[in-house]
C-alpha cells in the first residue's frame, strides 16, 4: 500500500509540474443515432454516428514560450461509436503549431482550406444525412495531410484566413505523378457579431503519369445572425481539367427557439453540359437537454435527374463514404435519422 501510495504521489508531482508549463485538455463528442436511408425501390436501416456533431475524441495543448510566443499541439480521431473503434488513428487532426502575434504556423494533417465554407455555412455543419453532398463531387480534398499552413492572428478587426500547401508524397515507381495530391489553397474572410463572409480557392495534382490532371475548387459562403435566425448560403464549384465541372449551390437557415434549433438547407447540383443534375432537401431540429447533451431529427430528400445517381447517406451506415445501396439511375433518395449527441 505505501509503495502505490508513494507512486502515485510521485506521478500527482510530475503531473503538477507538467501542468505548470502547459495545459492539455481531453475532449470530444459521442453521437449515435438510428437512420432509415432508401435509393428508388431498396432501403435498409442501421445504426449511425455523426447524426448531429461528429463523433470523435482528442487532444489538445499549448505551452507558452514566453514573449507572446506559445506552441500547440492538436490530436483529433474520428470513433466508431457503433462499434466502439477508432479506425485510422488520428486522422481528424494532427497538427504541432508556433503561435504569436503574427498568427500561427500550422504544420500535419487539418482539415483543406476549401472544405471549411461548405463545412461552416451548412445548417447541419457537415454532418449526417442532411449534410450536402458537395463532399462527393470531384474530388477536392476534405482533409490533407503532409500540410504546411499558415493562420492569419486573431487581432484584426474580424478579418480571418490561412494559406496552405500540402504535400503528397508519392512513393517512386507509382505510375502516378510524382506531385500527385500535392495541394495549396488559401482562404479568406469577415465576421462581426451578425455578418460573416469569406471565399476561399485551391487546387489538387491527380491523373496518372502520362495524364496529369488538376481539380481545382473555389467556393464563397455568407451568413447573418437577425438575433434567433441566422440564414446562411454557399457557392461551391469544382473542375477536373480533362473537362468536367460541377456547380454547388446552397440556401438555409437556423432557428433557435428556447432550448431548440430548427434547420434547413436546400441545395443544387449542375454538372458541366449534362442533364445528370441533383438537388437536396433537409430538415431537422435538435432540443438541447443541457449545454452538452441534444437529442435531434433529421429528413433529407434527394431528387436525381438523368443518369444520376445520388444517395442519402448518414456516417456509420454499411459502406461509408460509398454508396450504401445499389445505384439506380434517376431514382430520388430519401432518409430519416434520430439520435442523441453527448459532449464532454
Amino acid at each position: 500500500m505505501k509503495k502505490t501510495c508513494s507512486t502515485l504521489a510521485c506521478i500527482a508531482l510530475t503531473c503538477g509540474g507538467a501542468a505548470a508549463q502547459s495545459q492539455v485538455t481531453l475532449f470530444g463528442v459521442m453521437d449515435l443515432g438510428i437512420a432509415r436511408v432508401s435509393h428508388g425501390d431498396a432501403g435498409t436501416t442501421a445504426m449511425s454516428y455523426s447524426g448531429n456533431s461528429h463523433t470523435r475524441f482528442g487532444l489538445r495543448g499549448t505551452e507558452d514560450l514566453g514573449g507572446g510566443l506559445s506552441a500547440g499541439f492538436w490530436l483529433e480521431s474520428t470513433i466508431a461509436a457503433d462499434t466502439g473503434t477508432a479506425p485510422g488513428g488520428f486522422q481528424r487532426r494532427s497538427t504541432v503549431s508556433l503561435i504569436g502575434n503574427w498568427g500561427e504556423l500550422r504544420l500535419g494533417r487539418d482539415m483543406a482550406a476549401t472544405n471549411l465554407n461548405p463545412s461552416w455555412f451548412d445548417p447541419f455543419g457537415g454532418t449526417g444525412i442532411g449534410q450536402p453532398t458537395v463532399y462527393s463531387m470531384l474530388g477536392s480534398p476534405i482533409r490533407v495531410s503532409n500540410a504546411l499552413t499558415y493562420l492569419l492572428p486573431r487581432q484584426l478587426g474580424g478579418w480571418y484566413g490561412q494559406a496552405q500547401v500540402a504535400l503528397g508524397e508519392e512513393p517512386a515507381g507509382s505510375g502516378s505523378p510524382t506531385n500527385n495530391n500535392n495541394y495549396a489553397g488559401a482562404r479568406l474572410g469577415y465576421a462581426d457579431q451578425a455578418l460573416n463572409v469569406s471565399g476561399s480557392i485551391g487546387r489538387r495534382h491527380t491523373g496518372t503519369a502520362a495524364a496529369p490532371a488538376q481539380i481545382k475548387a473555389a467556393n464563397l459562403a455568407v451568413s447573418y445572425s437577425f438575433g434567433a435566425v441566422t440564414p446562411m448560403a454557399f457557392w461551391t464549384r469544382e473542375t477536373d481539367t480533362r473537362g468536367a465541372r460541377i456547380d454547388a449551390l446552397l440556401i438555409g437557415a437556423t432557428l433557435r427557439q428556447g432550448a431548440g434549433e430548427w434547420r434547413a438547407a436546400y441545395s443544387r447540383y449542375n454538372r458541366a453540359n449534362s442533364a445528370d443534375d441533383w438537388s437536396k432537401l433537409a430538415l431537422g431540429y435538435v432540443h438541447h437537454l443541457s449545454k452538452r447533451t441534444a437529442v435531434y431529427g433529421t429528413y433529407a430528400l434527394i431528387s436525381n435527374r438523368g443518369a444520376s445517381a445520388q444517395q442519402v447517406s448518414s456516417t456509420g451506415l454499411p459502406n461509408w463514404p460509398a454508396a450504401p445501396l445499389p445505384a439506380q439511375t434517376g431514382a430520388n433518395a430519401n432518409g430519416i435519422e434520430f439520435g442523441i449527441r453527448h459532449n464532454f
